[in-house]
């Protein structure tokens, strides 16, 4: 049975390695403990070990090729457990209907980007994807294709490098450090971010250890000084209603501030969420598996979280049952038990 190698992770902030020199090469035989590749970050440079031994049967990338971590998860078992050309005929069909729905007008999302990096189906399926609805954005009824989370593909074909900060980042910033309450981790994080950022802060994410305790935090300052909220969890219009009721209760005028949805959408389910807030807030949408991976099979659904920072626990608790990401149990009811009591107790308004 053949053993997969991913490119392993060097710490939380890496996000990509170079893959820098292959010390083996298809059809060549490994023993364990052989140096299979070397690759480097942006801190330090590695070595990557076999593990089993064998024969090398596939190397789906080149020296000096950008690896994202964890995303060649999808395209070796897509690869392995079914045809693949059969698969990439049935996306590349999907993909052209897709972009006929937005010439057509069938679908209406105002601005989208796409954001299926680590689902793709592989990455010549996303390539092509982002290459397609660049080259047929003009013709789009009311649509707009912004960009990609794709900082390669981005500067391949000319379009903005799109994202938000991540869970993580909030789950270390405010939980890393124990001597912090775990439920203030928003402010931790917002006002470092805004201590790096100054006025370019972009938009925040809302449901890392709840939108009702991130609310808490982010008062007149920080609702200003962001440009919008993303949603990632939830009931995407109960969420969309409260946002708009929080920046009216802080004299903000939402149609200033962007609303950003990005959780498990499809071109009708954005369609239908810009028919119903566009006239009350600036929309868009962050749509990932549904553009770089829908074939006729059904898409992995893999997550990396982190769990652990300076060797403490760290959870994501979100805003809905099954999306919420820790190891230890104790911890997240720990957590919960310190949002439950601020919620209920802490009437301090933060600035």
């Amino acid at each position: 049975m053949a053993s997969v190698v991913i490119m392993p992770k060097q710490g939380q902030s890496v996000e990509s390695c170079i893959l820098t020199e292959f010390k083996k090469n298809k059809g060549d035989k490994v023993a364990v403990g052989d140096i299979l590749f070397a690759y480097e970050t942006d801190k330090a440079s590695f070595e990557e070990e076999a593990k089993v031994e064998g024969e090398v049967l596939a190397v789906l990338y080149n020296e000096g090729d950008e690896i994202p971590v964890l995303a060649i998860v999808n395209e070796v078992y897509f690869r392995m457990a079914y045809d693949y050309d059969t698969l990439f005929s049935q996306f590349k069909r999907k993909l052209n209907e897709k972009v006929s729905a937005l010439v057509d007008g069938t679908y209406n999302l105002g601005s989208f980007s796409e954001f299926g990096l680590r689902r793709r189906l592989s990455e010549e399926a996303q390539d092509l994807a982002v290459k397609m609805l660049k080259e047929r954005n003009a013709e789009f009824k009311d649509s707009k294709f912004v960009g990609t989370s794709n900082v390669y593909l981005a500067k391949k074909y000319g379009v903005t490098p799109v994202g938000t900060m991540a869970h993580e980042w909030i789950m270390c910033s405010g939980q890393g450090n124990h001597k912090h309450n775990p439920a203030y981790s928003n402010w931790y994080a917002l006002d470092a971010w805004v201590k790096e950022y100054g006025i370019l802060n972009g938009t925040a994410l809302t449901d890392t250890i709840t939108t009702d305790c991130f609310l808490k935090d982010f008062q007149l300052t920080y609702a200003t000084l962001f440009s919008g909220v993303r949603h990632d969890s939830g009931d995407p219009y109960v969420w969309g209603e409260k946002m708009l009721s929080h920046y009216a209760k802080l004299g903000i005028d939402p149609m200033t501030k962007t609303l950003l949805f990005s959780d498990s959408l499809d071109f009708e389910r954005a369609s239908a969420l810009y028919a119903y807030f566009k006239d009350k807030a600036r929309v868009a949408f962050g749509i990932g598996t549904y553009i770089s991976n829908d074939t006729d099979v059904p898409p992995l659904n893999i997550v990396m979280k982190v769990t652990k920072c300076n060797g403490q626990d760290v959870a994501k608790i979100s805003d809905v049952e099954g999306k919420g990401m820790c190891k230890n149990a104790d911890y997240v009811d720990y957590l919960n038990r310190c949002i439950k009591w601020r919620m209920e107790n802490d009437c301090h308004r933060q600035l």
